[in-house]
């Protein structure tokens, strides 16, 4: 079974609004305060099809996603294979979908968000603003929790899409200097607790499948906004790895997933991004795939980031949009699972 990961960028806004059926696909995009403009809408959609037709997974894991009804027209008009089934999940406009070929899997539904006392789909506390009071939070986007079957084994798949760390005006309230860097701290430091909180949960979620069935075979997947290397705000106001976090105490070894990139020997980035306070471009690895005991127990295999397959669809036209030069800004995480 071959798993691909794909954050693609604001994919959402390929479509027109409102409850159309069929979906309406724009023929371009203007753009707004939150999307980038687009020159060729329906190019786009092609190359981005195209890279997810050569990767040919069986399960595709998506975030910003659109709707079921869009993200159904897009499969049908621009990936190979018919036999697409879809389920999605939370995330407002942007939403995290799973679409799984149902010639190749057995069987495919929603899961259950609940394990043990949590809940994924509800609201938890945590002292976010550091006032030392406890705030009800809601995750950014819910993460959406699926079973798959195949080769006779159920596997509970996670994808998720982690609050951004993003801060509007960072840059320049960095750059000024006094309050407003102090500002831009604690926005950034009230975001990245939101982000340690929903971290918290999912692997308590987690914790919860395995401690019930240590053999449960669970995959974790999508965007975390997080990756290995710490950086200015874990070095000098003592944040942490969300990737630590999820992936897994080495106190509980048995219950720590395996990252198909970074136990895979990987030395591919999935996203690039310019680091304003370290002043340079960084190479980032802020799309995951981790695998329980269960699964490695049971299968071989093999991850990588579609490299190849992304590098293909990218187009060096200044007479494009930025938007439009790139499939997305994250690459494809993929990783193949074979029976033992």
């Amino acid at each position: 079974m071959r798993i691909m990961n794909w954050n693609i960028e604001h994919m959402n806004s390929w479509w027109e609004g409102g409850q159309n059926d069929p979906p309406i696909l724009r023929p371009t995009f203007a753009g707004n305060n939150f999307s980038p403009a687009i020159t060729d809408v329906p190019a786009l959609a092609q190359r981005a099809g195209q890279v997810i037709s050569d990767v040919d997974p069986d399960v595709l894991t998506v975030q910003e996603g659109p709707g079921e009804l869009e993200m159904a027209q897009f499969l049908d008009q621009f990936v190979d294979g018919d036999e697409w089934a879809i389920r999605r999940g939370a995330g407002g406009a942007q939403a995290l979908l799973v679409a799984a070929r149902m010639d190749r899997v057995d069987g495919f539904d929603d899961a259950s968000s609940v394990a043990g006392d949590i809940d994924l789909s509800q609201k938890f506390t945590a002292d976010i603003d550091a006032n030392l009071e406890f705030d009800e939070v809601a995750f950014a986007r819910k993460p959406q929790v699926v079973s798959i079957t195949i080769n006779g084994q159920e596997m509970i798949l996670l994808n998720n899409h982690l609050k951004s760390k993003f801060v509007s005006g960072a840059e320049s309230m960095f750059n000024a200097g006094g309050d407003e860097r102090k500002q831009f701290f604690a926005d950034a430091l009230i975001a990245r607790r939101r982000i340690s909180g929903e971290a918290y949960r999912i692997r308590s979620f987690i914790d919860h499948l395995l401690a019930d069935n240590p053999s449960a075979q669970v995959i974790v997947a999508g965007d975390l906004n997080d990756g290995p290397g710490s950086d200015f705000f874990e070095e000098n106001f003592l944040t942490h790895s969300v990737v630590d976090r999820i992936f897994g105490s080495v106190f509980l070894r048995d219950r720590q997933l395996t990252h198909v990139l970074l136990h895979g020997d990987s030395t591919d980035f999935t996203a690039q991004f310019f680091d304003f306070i370290a002043d340079e471009t960084r190479d980032l690895i802020l799309d995951h795939i981790g695998l329980s005991k269960g699964i490695v127990d049971n299968w071989s295999w093999l991850g990588r980031v579609a490299v190849a397959e992304y590098e293909a669809q990218v187009i060096d036209d200044p007479n494009l949009h930025e938007r439009d030069r790139m499939p997305s800004d994250h690459r494809p995480v993929v990783v193949d699972l074979t029976p033992h």
